[in-house]
């Protein structure tokens, strides 16, 4: 009997939805460590992602206000007098413009131009991008990173800083996105994180503040309440405090033989209702 070979046969779907996805302007860019997915089943499940414990943080952008694609055309190439045939998609990297310049989140893209990430897309009607990849949750796109962009205002132009993506499988990308509708406003769930030092003010006592690590910052005046309420699951070495809204500052009272009080992890914060920081560790 002749060896008979068989050949694969593929579909061809070209059919109109009846419930047309509604695309819109980028939003928010979330970045996960590769091979993490993101959970956008709830609000509160998304931002508590964005700042759960390492490695399985969810990285929120503030917000992009430009999107500019470059690449990701198709190739085509001729042997011969043959006709054109396909011959792969070029490599593709998306600009995505930050509401404003910040050299704190430049640094912190440039430190991480060797890792590799997957990225998720939000657009204004709150429609979420990402990869298909055959079960109920959408995977990220693999991607790297690194920053572009202007410290200062120039003549004509203002400062400015885009997050740079390059797609790591655009081929890849162009077959398999697909779009999650969330059922919330991604701007109250979206968040990325400042890192914060506590530090002991005052020659005295045990009044401390909440201080920005880059640029130094004083962040009380937004968490001091919160913190003072719920000094005990958020401060390490703390029984009690007081927030001092004229003074700015909170004063602790410390546990029996704690000297050094600090901040707990983000995921502990947030529980607490304490979004946007964690303490500052260094690299």
């Amino acid at each position: 009997m002749a060896r008979i070979r068989t050949c694969a046969s593929n579909s061809f779907a070209t059919g109109k939805s009846i419930c047309e996805i509604d695309y819109d302007k980028i939003k928010y860019l979330v970045l996960t460590k590769h091979g993490v997915k993101l959970d956008y089943d709830t609000l509160d499940s998304l931002r508590a992602q964005c700042h759960a414990d390492l490695p399985n943080r969810a990285y929120g952008f503030p917000q992009i206000v430009n999107w500019e694609p470059n690449g990701g055309e198709v190739q085509t190439s001729q042997v011969g007098y043959g006709p054109n045939v396909y011959n792969g998609v070029s490599a593709r990297t998306d600009a995505f413009t930050i509401d404003k310049y910040r050299h704190y989140l430049r640094a912190e893209i440039l430190k991480n131009v060797d890792e590799e990430f997957d990225m998720y897309l939000i657009d204004a009607k709150n429609n979420l991008y990402g990869l298909n990849d055959g079960t109920d949750t959408l995977a990220g796109v693999p991607v790297t990173i690194y920053p572009s962009g202007n410290d200062h205002p120039g003549a004509s132009d203002k400062a400015s800083l885009a997050v740079n993506v390059a797609y790591v499988d655009v081929e890849d990308y162009m077959i398999n996105l697909d779009v999650a509708p969330l059922g919330f406003n991604a701007r109250t769930a979206v968040y990325g994180l400042m890192p914060v030092t506590l530090e002991k003010v005052g020659s005295s006592g045990n009044n401390y503040k909440i201080v920005e690590y880059y640029g130094k910052g004083d962040a009380t005046a937004k968490y001091g309440e919160l913190i003072a309420s719920n000094v005990a699951e958020v401060i390490t070495g703390a029984t009690a405090a007081t927030y001092d809204a004229a003074g700015n500052q909170l004063t602790l009272t410390l546990g029996s033989g704690s000297s050094t009080p600090a901040l707990k992890p983000a995921s502990a914060l947030e529980k607490k209702g304490i979004y946007g920081i964690e303490p500052y560790t260094a690299s």
